[in-house]
């Protein structure tokens, strides 16, 4: 499996697993009185929940890895930080990103008390550490050297703006 391994088309298991999870908190809420009240509020309640959004930021990961590094919207988002890291092995950009997330966080914190934090480079980080960290699991340094290659290269990144 690549970093770009994937298709967009067919729902993924992740994707199943979450539709699963939804009807049977579905089911188990038809015993009650007013079923279809209660089924409603149950699915609602299961997918709103915690783990709905923790699922949705890993299916969004996993949309931005099935795009590949030569995607004009993963270019936009990940080219910046990945010029910072080219030339890095896989281990000293995890331990990077994960500096640049703490304190692009405290810096968030600071911001919200003061009414004008924005996320967005907070959800890019985010976004970043669990692709790293996925790398080093499935143990792909081959292919995240070459992502950030893509990133990088200079004549494709003027093509895509």
């Amino acid at each position: 499996m690549t970093l770009a391994d994937g298709e967009t088309g067919k729902r993924s298991p992740r994707q199943l697993r979450d539709a699963r999870r939804i009807r049977r908190a579905g089911e188990a809420a038809r015993l009650g009185p007013r079923p279809a009240m209660a089924v409603a509020l149950a699915q609602i309640g299961a997918a709103f929940d915690e783990a709905a959004a923790i699922n949705d930021f890993k299916l969004r990961v996993e949309d931005l890895l099935a795009r590949g590094p030569r995607d004009g919207a993963v270019r936009a988002r990940f080219s910046a930080r990945a010029a910072l890291l080219h030339g890095r092995s896989l281990d000293a950009a995890i331990i990077l990103v994960e500096c640049w997330w703490r304190d692009e966080r405290k810096a968030f914190q600071v911001a919200s008390a003061l009414g004008c934090g924005t996320r967005l480079s907070l959800d890019v980080l985010r976004e970043l550490r669990l692709i790293l960290r996925l790398a080093r699991f499935k143990r792909m340094e081959a292919d995240y050297h070459a992502a950030v290659a893509a990133l990088c290269d200079a004549p494709s990144a003027m093509a895509a703006e």
